[in-house]
């Protein structure tokens, strides 16, 4: 019994990090307003060392925290990545500096 249950609560997340994902990638590439991601909790913004050159939305690895953003903070989401590891978005920060983000509960997303 307890397996199902464990099952039935994998299956709901994943059915609830499918939506977020994909209302996040709409927002993103189909839609002129702008993905803004507004700070919750203290947030790190890592560095990209490497994505790949065939396709960059899929094989990103994060390099070492570049920022640290703070509760009311905004970063702005010009791209969305999905690893092996981590689902995340790519930021640009007010002072022009690019990192990402990893997907969690520290954000919500808006558009303006």
């Amino acid at each position: 019994m307890e397996l199902r249950t464990v099952a039935k609560r994998m299956r709901a997340r994943l059915i609830v990090s499918a939506v977020v994902a994909l209302s996040v990638a709409v927002s993103v590439g189909c839609d002129s307003r702008e993905t803004v991601l507004v700070i919750e909790k203290p947030t790190a913004v890592h560095g990209i060392i490497q994505a790949s050159s065939q396709d960059p939305g899929t094989n990103v690895q994060l390099g070492n925290v570049i920022a640290t953003l703070q509760p009311g903070e905004r970063a702005r989401a010009v791209g969305v990545y999905h690893g092996e590891d981590h689902d995340g978005f790519k930021v640009k920060l007010a002072d022009g500096t690019e990192g990402l983000i990893l997907a969690g509960d520290t954000f919500t997303v808006t558009s303006r």
